[in-house]
């Protein structure tokens, strides 16, 4: 980074960041996260259970129900037990936050929970998502690059295109309404494992001679592509075509196809053959209207969560887990409204985003633990932290969907001159 500073004025809002310790800062997060991971055990596995045990109550109530006439009770139990599989078990087990602990051993783990085959993920979280293609894109490529251009779930620039068409806003308000109503099969199981499948290839070119003059050749082509295909949705593929690694009909096979025939077809089918053909229809409208409401659920508490007109996004790439990583996780994200576990399960325990982005591999009840430390040490050191409404955030959200706001720009440079002038 250059150590002069950008042309014209610093930013109004922005003179906290030449006045910031950021070494201090990074040091009392690094040390309150190693005291939040040695305090891990048996209260955070009782705290699993006890969402595990909601997660099934909902779930079972949703499938006994399923065959009455669409009614709310059995489409809120359907949706929320798929939201809460996904962005609480899942989630956060998959990040590896319960391996050291007794959970592991009951198959909570990061190693186990849902990969490896398709009875695991069947058994452990089925989904639109291919838990491996989400283990990736999300786990590492997110988390690791948070609101960088290499973030593939970096919203704003996902959505360049919503925001420069020259159109009513209400049409764009209505694309944002369909994709908030769909976007886990419209958008995530295609992006997850687009990154999936690039990684791969670039795996496969890695293992091979790179003094090759093609290979090389081929791995600039590849990553010159990837910026083509930033945000994978099937309408890419379907009528806009698709990168060179892309594969439909494996996206279809090895993902798609297994949860829409379970969750449509085979879940449903009992009532087909000894109940009669109503009930049958009755179970599948259910299942698709919750499938529309976990999407819109699950569109509220995790598309807000790094984006808004009082957010950062950042030009450059920092090392994992260094003291600017570390602010980057906070002025990157947004926390929702917090205090007990009823609202945490509304929010999926997104709500406690800061602290998860600082310190991925946490368990839930962590977060919770380190919630006001963390907006203690921020409140110390000057470092913004917001925490507000989830609808104020979607709204916030939405704003930079269609254009009407836009993120800002971190400027490195005054956290360089900054760490020169400390230094």
């Amino acid at each position: 980074m250059a150590a002069t500073a950008r042309k014209g004025a610093v930013r109004p809002g922005d003179e906290w960041i030449k006045e910031l310790d950021v070494e201090a800062f990074g040091k009392e997060i690094r040390e309150l996260g190693q005291k939040l991971r040695t305090g891990q055990g048996e209260a955070d596995v009782y705290h699993l259970e006890k969402i595990l045990n909601w997660n099934w109550m909902f779930t079972l109530i949703g499938i006994c129900t399923m065959y009455w006439s669409p009614n709310l009770l059995t489409i809120v139990c359907l949706s929320s037990g798929l939201y809460s599989r996904w962005v609480m078990i899942g989630h956060h087990v998959c990040h590896g936050g319960y391996d050291d602990t007794e959970a592991a051993s009951q198959g909570y783990s990061r190693w186990v929970f849902a990969v490896g085959s398709l009875l695991r993920r069947a058994i452990d979280w089925f989904d639109w998502m291919l838990p491996e293609a989400w283990n990736l894109e999300h786990g590492r490529l997110h988390h690791y690059s948070l609101n960088e251009d290499n973030d593939p779930d970096l919203v704003q620039r996902n959505v360049q295109y919503l925001r420069e068409l020259d159109i009513p806003l209400v049409f764009k308000y209505a694309v944002v309404g369909f994709f908030a109503m769909t976007w886990k099969w419209t958008y995530y199981s295609s992006n997850t494992y687009n990154q999936l499948l690039l990684a791969n290839r670039l795996k496969e070119l890695n293992s091979l001679d790179e003094q090759m003059t093609e290979l090389k050749r081929e791995k600039e082509k590849l990553l010159e592509e990837k910026k083509q295909y930033a945000a994978m949705t099937v309408f890419n593929f379907v009528l806009y075509g698709s990168p060179s690694w892309w594969s439909t009909q494996r996206f279809l096979f090895q993902v798609m196809l297994p949860f829409f025939l379970y969750r449509f077809f085979v879940l449903p089918l009992p009532l087909l053959l000894f109940m009669g053909k109503t009930e049958f229809c009755n179970a599948v409208i259910n299942l698709c209207i919750a499938d529309v409401l976990t999407n819109m659920h699950s569109f509220l508490t995790v598309v807000p969560n790094h984006v808004g007109e009082d957010v950062y996004y950042f030009d450059s790439h920092v090392e994992a887990n260094s003291d600017v990583f570390y602010l980057r996780q906070v002025i990157g994200s947004v926390d929702f409204s917090a205090g007990n576990d009823y609202i945490d399960f509304f929010h999926g325990f997104l709500n406690y985003q800061v602290e998860h982005h600082l310190w991925p591999s946490l368990t839930m009840r962590s977060y919770q633990k380190a919630h006001p430390l963390v907006k203690e040490i921020c409140k110390k050191h000057g470092v913004p932290f917001i925490q507000e409404n989830v609808f104020v955030r979607l709204r916030k959200t939405i704003d930079v969907m269609v254009g009407r706001k836009s993120m800002i720009l971190f400027d490195d440079n005054l956290l360089t001159l900054n760490l020169h002038k400390n230094g």
